[in-house]
This record gives structure tokens, sequence and C-alpha cells, in this order.
């Protein structure tokens, strides 16, 4: 067993113990204190890997508009329920280009103008927005009649976010060793020639066998899982799966661009939060659709 894979076990046992405790209780409690908590320390974190890789292109791109922006938007679910009707989104990620464009205009002027600007707000969305929707997620409820009972509104947020992180990383993993094991043929030579189209195959047994597995764990805490239906897991999986992968894609497309082996050194094993982060950005927004849906 080489270093890197004995630290990637060691340290992706431990985050996970870490996620799924915190997940866990608040599933118990019947909040989502801790998911809340949970992402905006990776938010806090993610940011200044991105900013480490974003400024090989705009060197001057400071944390504080990007980071404190970002901060922001993860944090506008709890904003938007203790003042709602009112568009916060819109009104943080205003803020967060204006801060930006103020910046640019006072102590750059026009040097690297598109770089900065375009750098900045790809940070605030691509860490932001992801751990805002999961943050949304946690809060998805439904009538007790969807699990057959009575009554008024049931919170299934906490356990969907549950197998939805599940979903996605299992696939990474399986996909990972499923292209270690067969990989012969290579999917994107040109932005990550470790992966193949075999490990990509391996990631869709991955991904359904966690949304089962997560599943059927979530109903055995609860009395029931996120879902009513045996075929619903199913659809996640195969949906979700092949997302994940493709934001691993676009980060590893990223550190390539910037000529780094990986986005920072705090997680061992697996490189920064960034490393981590990258399968949740393109399949969250599809998980908060599927959760009204499915």
């Amino acid at each position: 067993m080489t270093i890197e894979l004995r630290n990637r076990l060691l340290f992706g046992v431990l985050l996970a113990g870490v996620v799924i405790g915190a997940l866990t209780s608040d599933l118990i409690r019947g909040t989502h204190q801790g998911a809340v908590v949970l992402c905006l320390l990776i938010g806090a974190l993610a940011s200044r890997e991105y900013l480490r890789l974003a400024r090989t292109g705009a060197p001057g791109l400071n944390w504080a508009p990007v980071g404190l922006t970002t901060l922001s938007v993860i944090a506008e679910p709890t904003l938007a329920q203790q003042l709602p009707g009112i568009p916060w989104l819109a009104i943080l990620v205003g803020i967060g280009l204006g801060w930006l464009l103020v910046e640019q205009l006072f102590i750059r002027a026009v040097e690297g103008f598109f770089a900065h600007i375009g750098a900045g707000i790809l940070g605030i969305l691509y860490v932001g927005l992801p751990l805002n929707l999961l943050l949304h997620l946690a809060d998805q409820r439904v009538p007790a009649a969807y699990y057959g009972g009575e009554g008024g509104q049931v919170l299934r947020g906490g356990a969907l976010v549950i197998v939805f992180l599940a979903t996605v990383k299992m696939g990474d993993i399986a996909a990972f060793f499923g292209g270690k094991t067969f990989g012969r043929n290579k999917m994107c030579p040109r932005i990550s020639p470790g992966k193949t189209w075999e490990g990509f195959a391996c990631s869709f047994v991955g991904s359904i066998g966690g949304s089962y597995l997560f599943s059927w764990l979530c109903a055995q805490q609860l009395g029931h899982g996120p879902f009513q239906g045996w075929w619903q897991p199913a659809v996640w999986g195969l949906v979700l799966g092949p997302l994940g992968v493709l934001g691993d894609l676009a980060e590893s497309a990223m550190k390539r661009s910037a000529a780094m082996k990986d986005s920072g050194s705090s997680m061992p094993g697996f490189g920064g939060i960034l490393d981590i982060l990258d399968a949740l950005v393109i399949a969250a927004p599809v998980a908060l659709l599927l959760a009204f849906v499915l």
C-alpha cells in the first residue's frame, strides 16, 4: 500500500466520520445546524485554496471580496429563513460583484480586468453556490403523507444530504479504484491522464450502491429513508454519479491550468478541501431539483 493510498483511507474515514456524525446529530435533533457549521468551515478553507489557484492568472485577486461574499452566499438559506421574502442570493452576489469592480477600478484600473473580475465571480459561485444548495437541500420538507403518515410537514432534507454525499463520493471512490484496477482507455488525457472510461463505468456501481446503502441506513435510524419507493435511489445514483465525475474533471482542468497537482495540502492523500468539494459542484443543483421530483 502506497503512502498516498494509506493517507487517503485514513483521512477519508476520519473526514467521513466527522461529516456523518454532524449530519446524524442534525437528523436526531431535527435541525441542520451541523450542516451550516460544516459548510461555512469548508467554504472558508476552500476559498483560500481557490485563490491559490486563481492567482496564477489573476495575481492581484484578494480574499476579502471573494471569501466574505462566498461565506454570505453559503449562509443565505439561514438568512432567508430569518428574513423571508427578500431575494438575498441575488443581493449578496450583486454586492460581491460591486466589491470586486470597485477594488478593480481604484487599485488596478484596466490591468487584468477580465481576469480578476471573472476569477472573483467564479470563486464565489464555484465554492459558495454548491454549499448554498446543499443547505437548501438540508431544509427540504415533504407532507407526512409522502411516507404514508398524517399531519403536517416532515423534514426530509437531512437524510437527502447524507445520501447525496454518499452517492457522489462513493461514485468517486469506485471510479478511483476501478480505474486503478481495470483502466485501459483514457477518458480525458488532456485534463486528467489518470481517469479512464473503465473507472467512469465503475462510478455507477459506487454511486447507485451508495444511494441504496445510505437510504437504508437512514431508514434504520429514522424509521423511513429519504425516498418512498425502491426505484428512487437507483435514479438518484444513476443521475448524480456521473455528475460527480464531471465535477472532478472540472477541478482537474482548473489545477492543470494553474500548473498545480493539488489545490492544497490540508487533506493528506486527497490534496486540499477543493479536491473533496469538486464532486459536488455540478451535482448539487441537480440533486436539489431531483429532491422536488422524486
